[in-house]
């Protein structure tokens, strides 16, 4: 009998966490993408909490979540930041973030557009966690 039930724990569990890994966030799109840094590169990145930042390019801004961790101890919101682009330009999940005056580097785990974060637009949805 406690064979029997293993499955059925083991679906229930797996059904009730879906929803709670596929949640979306208000003003950031449920879609994981790239980010095509051109020629001209970045504009802009800005941290928000944790291991979340914010990217512009070309006018649209990017949630980038970093892996867990990446920003804790020696670090700055305010050090320099480089990416490790593909010969083309584009950062992805594939993409190593580098801060070059502590010698850190992160990997990334999400890459979503989004709206403006809420450091630039104070109406935003988007969370900074």
């Amino acid at each position: 009998m406690f064979i029997r039930s293993i499955p059925l724990i083991l679906c229930a569990a797996l059904a009730f966490a879906a929803p709670l890994a596929a949640q979306s966030l208000p003003g950031v799109s449920d879609e994981e993408t790239v980010i095509d840094a051109g020629a001209r590169g970045l504009s802009q990145v800005l941290f928000g909490k944790g291991d979340i930042m914010f990217v512009r390019n070309n006018n649209r801004w990017f949630r980038v979540a970093l892996n867990d961790g990446c920003t804790k101890g020696n670090f700055s919101r305010q050090d320099p930041v480089s990416f490790d682009s593909l010969p083309n330009n584009r950062i992805d999940k594939l993409t190593v973030v580098r801060f070059p005056r502590t010698s850190r580097s992160c990997s990334i785990e999400s890459i979503r557009a989004s709206e403006a974060p809420p450091m630039i637009d104070s109406k935003s949805r988007v969370p900074i966690d």
